[in-house]
């Protein structure tokens, strides 16, 4: 890890105390249990090797670590040749009552890991259906670098549920390879679900609408599609809002609780190959309190906890680790110093920073604050207290002099990520 690394971490983490979107693997602490079987068991198992599928729920209050586990999975899943989808689920913009919105998220947030051309360079993956047709194309380009190996090469592409999807996938990628920048942008605009003229429609044989009633046909289409250029599977992380299900009504609740059923329900078949479906929530009864069938149904479906000794459970519980608060907190702290040290180029006091260390610790995972949990508190006031200790060392001493002044400064970080915390609930519902 070199500066510029450290530094994008301790700013992430010390400003909201949420997970940077590269560079979790240098401060993951727990959740070897869980991305162990994951990788064993699927990524190289059952979704690499027999091309089936499956759907895990994972649980973790606000701040426990869902987003963090979700970017550790993503990172699992570009190292075994998977194509990755991460969506934020909000009642506005992408609702899971509303599949064609959440498909509209899905092609816009396709990632395949980009090359990295510098040890300095930050890794950005390529992202969304556009950079993704490119890239496609340059993997293959020099096997089709005449008009006729173009479609021979598109022709032997079959097996796609939706003709439609797969005929806008091939114009795409001719327009692209035949540097036809117009048509492209035009064949593009239908995979990302918006309207296209007839004449388009009819120029590459789409006669299929992106909408509710064809969106998660659409959604199988894709995953069949990446199964066919190449790729072990697609990896989906839905990550629901912090405070809540991203559905505004009972009735939405109940149709967007009958897609996830669907989705659960289509894992293990021929027509999803090699695609995983991570759906992260902070408390599982959100979903699961309400009487009627579908709420019967997926009791059924979500209630076995996912383990190295059941791999097959669906439960991903963050919160069961296998190690105390304290001790996570100490072994989390030490490797924040470390990252510090590298971002800021400079060298603790051994003992001091042990001592700060454990005294947050122990004072964190204390505390209760707008039900935030004890590991957001802990590292956002960690990073504020190496950052006092780096320009001033001596008001250091005073904090760790006194209990009350350690859990003055919990209590100060509490209260901000509660009002971030508000705002976030209040953009998500206006």
């Amino acid at each position: 890890m070199n500066t510029r690394q450290a530094l994008s971490i301790i700013n992430k983490l010390g400003s909201t105390g949420t997970p940077p979107e590269f560079g979790v693997e240098e401060f993951t602490i727990g959740l070897e249990k869980y991305l162990t079987v994951v990788d064993q068991e699927y990524l190289n198992g059952i979704l690499k090797n027999y091309h089936l599928s499956s759907f895990k729920l994972v649980i973790g209050n606000y701040g426990g670590g869902k987003t963090h586990f979700l970017y550790s999975v993503r990172n699992l899943a570009f190292k075994n040749g998977y194509v990755v989808v991460y969506v934020a689920l909000n009642p506005t913009e992408c609702p899971f009552d509303k599949l064609e919105l959440v498909y509209k998220q899905i092609v816009n947030n396709l990632q395949v890991p980009a090359p990295i051309t510098s040890d300095d360079e930050l890794p950005v993956p390529i992202t969304g259906i556009e950079g993704f047709i490119e890239h496609w194309y340059n993997t293959v380009k020099e096997k089709i670098d005449q008009v006729n190996a173009i479609n021979d090469y598109l022709n032997i592409l079959k097996g796609v549920e939706s003709i439609s999807f797969l005929n806008a996938v091939k114009a795409a990628f001719f327009n692209y390879a035949t540097d036809n920048q117009e048509e492209f942008q035009s064949v593009v605009q239908y995979l990302k679900g918006e309207e296209i003229s007839k004449d388009v429609r009819a120029r590459y044989r789409i006669s299929e609408r992106i909408d509710k009633s064809t969106a998660f046909r659409m959604i199988r289409s894709l995953i069949q599609w990446m199964h066919l250029i190449g790729y072990n599977g697609v990896i989906f992380l839905f990550d629901e809002a912090e405070r809540g299900v991203s559905m505004s009504s009972s009735k939405d609740k109940r149709r967007a609780l009958d897609n996830l059923r669907q989705i659960i329900d289509e894992c293990g078949n021929s027509r999803l190959p090699g695609a995983m479906f991570f759906y992260a929530i902070p408390d599982d009864n959100l979903l699961l309190e309400g009487s009627g069938g579908v709420y019967e149904a997926l009791k059924q479906r979500l209630r076995s906890a996912f383990s190295q000794i059941n791999p097959v459970g669906v439960k991903i519980n963050l919160e069961e680790l296998g190690i105390t608060p304290e001790d996570f907190l100490v072994r989390l702290g030490e490797k924040l110093v470390a990252i510090f040290e590298t971002a800021y180029s400079i060298k603790f006091d051994a003992e001091l920073s042990k001592q700060l260390i454990n005294h947050l610790a122990d004072e964190s995972a204390k505390a209760f604050a707008y039900d935030i949990s004890y590991r957001r508190l802990f590292v956002v006031s960690l990073i504020e207290s190496l950052q006092r200790l780096r320009n001033d060392p001596d008001s250091i001493k005073s904090l760790l002099s006194s209990s009350k002044e350690v859990q003055k400064v919990i209590k100060t970080t509490g209260k901000k990520l509660e009002t971030k915390a508000k705002q976030e609930v209040t953009e998500a519902e206006f």
